[in-house]
């Protein structure tokens, strides 16, 4: 329960919330226009690249995938919530176990 409270993690999850919200305007910006989704696409990789490996190799996302979009949204801000938790996991056992080798 201690990791749902992860300040860094949920920095980083707001922080790829925003950056999939700005390559969605982007992206119904320039609808109809070639490679219009590039951006969104590469926001979302975790999740293409997982999907690929699930799939067996062939997966394919587009802006106008409005339910795969969101489940892009919500896997890569878990992912990036995880990441956040874990390195302030980290970053505090080694603040502890640095306090602890002090002299008294």
């Amino acid at each position: 329960m201690r990791a749902l409270k992860s300040i860094t993690g949920a920095l980083f999850a707001t922080l790829y919330a925003i950056a999939f919200i700005a390559a969605y305007v982007d992206y119904r910006a320039n609808i109809g226009q070639w490679l219009a989704d590039l951006s969104l696409i590469l926001v979302a990789m975790p999740f293409v690249l997982t999907m690929r490996f699930l799939s067996g190799g062939s997966f394919g996302m587009t802006g106008e995938d409005t339910l795969t979009l969101l489940a892009a949204a919500l896997f890569c801000c878990a992912l990036a919530f995880a990441v956040g938790s874990a390195l302030e996991w980290l970053a505090r056992a080694l603040f502890r176990l640095a306090r602890g080798r002090r002299p008294a």
